[in-house]
């Protein structure tokens, strides 16, 4: 919709005249306000120059930036954690291997990145001599970026430390920006933990992303040796220690045993050791067992030879038929009886021979009767002595039992010591076995990881990233872009839509003039600047039609007593009241209708300006004055039929000659002899003519520069005039800019290049 069109819907809005209420109105309708995604669509196609530009020079400083930064090269090892452990001896947890738990895998990536390795690798590789990391190295020019830090300025805490203090503190911040270079990770859920090392030299990257490597895996190697040895060191103390306590435990148990007679001895096979009174027990109840065993056999072998000798069958006891005495006895008494019967049928038994014979019979018969009587006495004398001999072996058992129950406590004790001798015993060989382990698996020891892949030297930078620094840079700066157009939009206070400022004022916007600057820049031609010249030279523009429907909306504003003495007002300087006025004049003028525009601002007059005329001799202050006549104050316009009535000059009392009779008198006569007399008022805020000159007119209309007058001094202004009860009829939007204009109102810019066609603002007519 172009800028007449809007006019004319302006006109019938303007109709219904909106009640300002009071102050908080305005705060009230503002904080409302909202924005919609059709709010950043018209912002983007308003501000796209603005948008490009910021996202340009952003891209330009990101390519500055980007192609002046050093290239850093980064070299990447992998390295795993072994998941199968070596288990050739059985040794304590100490030595054992690494779980593969991941909060195992995440400290070993701490170790990775810890200080203790950094520092290895930078001794090892004398990274501390090398600038790139020792910053107290660099050039001296560098150090001028560093003074150029505010933080630098202020007095150095380090001013104070020793040389051993300060390299110490050199290191420190050389492993820091070593530190800085570094990247652990874990790729993925695995046990492979990548080493990553940037740096300016990509064959450094490479070699110090292989040293970390190597000195984390020779770091666990020293941690297991140390380990070790203090496990070895430690045992090997402890081993003395049990050793000596063993040896006292045994000499304790030895020593009670002599003191409490507890010697043991070495029992049959198989039977193992016992003590020396149980074996002499066991030894006496055996022979007791065996006494009495013998003593029931010489009883039963005397009662036997006794009832064999009682019934006269002595020759059947064994003992007497195996003694060689009665052995011999009958052996000669067979002898004898042999000679009886040889001799006896020789000789009778009177003879001497058989007597002596008979005689030595008998004799031997005797002999053997006695020696029958000796082993009868001999039985019982065996019975005898081994109920003797058992009697004995009573009492010693008796004894012997008698000693082992007092034993008994001691025993317990004994016991015990032993116990505690074998526990000690036991706790070094078992300590004795661990030390041997321990000292084997020293020579075993092998790395918790082993390293999946050396780095290799890279070829390409890792830093920075080209493609991915401007594929970001390019949407952050559109971004931010739209976001400085959307501050913009949002901290400019003005108004750019006329129902904005229908809703804020109250009152409704009769036209929206457009900036002739633009205008003119856009028609290619030397052509004149004055917007007011417009209205003559370029009837068909779209400023013209802009005039038309403001003085279209004056004629309606009240249709049965037009306004004809109309006050052209604005709430600050230089927001076009003049040129809205001179503009509105000369096209009234053209119509055929009589106008005269007088300007009503004494103290800076600007209708001579406007109207390209010379100062004359009489003038407005003039007529006021009494020292001419209306008439011959008058100008006649040369661009149009319209009068003038300028000011020349400054009058330091300008409000007395406002307010004075002849003021009023002079309108008077203009509204008699004119169609319309339009007033070029003073701004309402700096000053108070305006609020006299509006008592004296039909209507005022008020003026705002498009987009420029503050929104707070607009409101101030008219609320000053409503509390006058000044006859505000509507507002005028200056100098808008046209293309903007329409995105603002309609969002649509094919509205200006279709409505376009019915203007003529590229020739004059």
């Amino acid at each position: 919709m172009d800028l007449g069109c809007h006019n004319k819907m302006n006109i019938q809005s303007g109709l219904q005249e909106v009640d300002l209420a009071s102050g908080s109105e305005y705060q009230n309708r503002d904080s409302n306000f909202r924005v919609s995604l059709i709010d950043l669509w018209h912002i983007a196609r308003i501000r796209w120059r603005l948008i490009i530009s910021i996202a340009s020079g952003v891209l330009v400083l990101t390519a500055i930036v980007v192609f002046s930064l050093t290239p850093r090269y980064s070299g990447a090892a992998v390295v795993a954690l072994n998941q199968q452990q070596n288990n050739t001896v059985n040794i304590p947890a100490i030595l054992s291997g690494l779980p593969s738990d991941q909060p195992t895998i995440l400290t070993q990536v701490e170790i990775l990145q810890s200080d203790n390795l950094a520092s290895r690798v930078v001794s090892k590789l004398k990274l501390d001599q090398d600038p790139e990391f020792n910053t107290d190295l660099r050039p001296s020019w560098f150090h001028v970026f560093t003074f150029m830090n505010p933080l630098n300025w202020l007095p150095s805490p380090n001013a104070t430390l020793s040389t051993t203090q300060r390299s110490a503190q050199s290191r420190k911040k050389t492993i820091d920006n070593f530190l800085k270079r570094l990247s652990v990770t874990q790729l993925e859920l695995s046990t492979a933990i990548q080493v990553s090392f940037e740096s300016e030299d990509p064959a450094k990257a490479a070699n110090i992303a292989n040293a970390l490597a190597d000195g984390y895996l020779e770091g666990q190697l020293d941690t297991k040796f140390d380990a070790a040895q203090k496990a070895t060191q430690w045992l090997s103390g402890r081993l003395g220690q049990l050793a000596a306590q063993a040896n006292a435990a045994d000499a304790i148990v030895e020593r009670y045993k002599i003191d409490h007679h507890l010697t043991n001895v070495v029992g049959a096979e198989g039977s193992g050791s016992i003590s020396v009174l149980d074996q002499q027990i066991a030894t006496t109840n055996a022979q007791l067992m065996q006494a009495e065993t013998d003593r029931a056999g010489a009883e039963a072998t005397a009662s036997r030879v006794a009832a064999l000798v009682r019934d006269g069958h002595a020759d059947e006891v064994s003992q007497v038929v195996t003694s060689p005495l009665i052995a011999q006895y009958r052996a000669q008494e067979a002898q004898l009886v042999e000679q009886l019967a040889q001799l006896s049928s020789r000789y009778g038994p009177d003879h001497p021979k058989m007597l002596d014979l008979q005689a030595e019979k008998r004799d031997l018969e005797a002999k053997i009767a006695e020696e029958v009587n000796n082993v009868v006495g001999t039985a019982d004398n065996d019975v005898a002595i081994a109920r003797s001999h058992e009697s004995v072996l009573h009492a010693e058992l008796s004894r012997l039992e008698g000693q082992s129950g007092e034993q008994g406590q001691d025993r317990i004790k004994l016991n015990e010591l032993q116990a505690n001798a074998t526990s000690a015993r036991m706790l070094y060989d078992t300590f004795v076995q661990r030390s041997k382990e321990t000292q084997q698996e020293q020579g075993l020891l092998i790395p918790d990881a082993r390293i999946l892949s050396q780095a290799a030297i890279p070829t390409e930078p890792s830093f920075p990233k080209k493609v991915l620094v401007f594929g970001i840079a390019i949407p952050a700066s559109i971004l931010f872009g739209f976001m400085v157009a959307f501050i913009i939009e949002r901290l400019d206070n003005g108004f750019r839509v006329a129902s904005r400022a229908e809703e804020t004022l109250g009152y409704p916007v009769f036209a929206t003039l457009p900036d002739i600057t633009a205008e003119t820049q856009r028609s290619g031609k030397e052509l004149s600047t004055n917007a007011a010249d417009f209205i003559v030279d370029r009837p068909l523009s779209s400023f013209a039609e802009a005039i038309r429907g403001l003085q279209m909306g004056i004629s309606l504003s009240n249709v049965d007593q037009a306004p004809r003495v109309i006050v052209v007002t604005s709430a600050i300087p230089g927001e076009g009241k003049t040129t809205t006025a001179m503009s509105l004049a000369r096209h009234i003028a053209q119509t055929g209708q009589k106008v005269v525009i007088m300007d009503g601002d004494l103290r800076r007059p600007n209708v001579k300006t406007i109207a390209g005329i010379e100062s004359g001799k009489l003038d407005l202050i003039d007529v006021l004055s009494g020292k001419c006549l209306l008439a011959d104050a008058l100008v006649p316009d040369s661009k149009s039929g319209a009068t003038l009535l300028p000011a020349y000059r400054h009058v330091k009392n300008a409000p007395d000659l406002i307010e004075s009779r002849a003021m009023s008198t002079m309108i008077s006569q203009l509204r008699a002899s004119y169609d319309y007399v339009i007033i070029d008022s003073a701004p309402v805020l700096p000053v108070n003519d305006t609020k006299i000159l509006s008592r004296l007119a039909d209507a005022v209309v008020f003026i705002v520069q498009w987009e420029q007058t503050p929104r707070t001094a607009a409101y101030d202004a008219v609320k000053a005039l409503r509390e006058i009860h000044a006859p505000i009829i509507g507002i005028v939007l200056t100098r808008a800019d046209t293309k903007r204009f329409h995105y603002y109102s309609f969002g649509y810019s094919g509205y200006y290049y279709s409505y376009s066609k019915y203007y003529d603002d590229r020739a004059a007519t």
